[in-house]
């Protein structure tokens, strides 16, 4: 093994940010606004300290038309959807080549790593 599994996360990880920050980019979106699109509420975690407010956020999905008080419109309907279609291309790309046991073994083995330091 040429570097430490610490290393690898906080590659992996920097690039997969990159790959979303892109995928989100094209559309003018950063991840919260995806994540509103997705049905994140003002109450999830994810909006904590040094986020954006959700208000903000769903602001902004209101000035582009995709969003009422009332939930999604279709304009904001089609994009969460096309929005969808490059995650889950995006999703594909970085497990390609890794075997479905192989993924769930490595997630299983993370998450066990991150509870044996909670």
């Amino acid at each position: 093994m040429s570097k430490p599994i610490g290393y690898w996360l906080k590659e992996l990880d920097g690039r997969i940010e990159a790959a979303f920050a892109a995928v989100f980019a094209a559309e003018g979106l950063q991840r919260r606004h995806w994540q509103v699109l997705n049905g994140l509420g003002p109450a999830d975690p994810f909006f904590g300290p040094g986020e954006r407010p959700y208000a903000e956020v769903a602001g902004d999905l209101v000035a582009r038309g995709w969003m009422t008080p009332d939930g999604l419109t279709e304009a904001g309907t089609a994009a969460r959807d096309r929005i969808a279609a490059e995650v889950a291309r995006l999703r594909q790309r970085v497990g390609a080549g890794v075997p479905d046991e192989d993924y769930l073994t490595t997630v299983r083995t993370l998450e066990r790593m991150a509870a044996n330091l909670a």
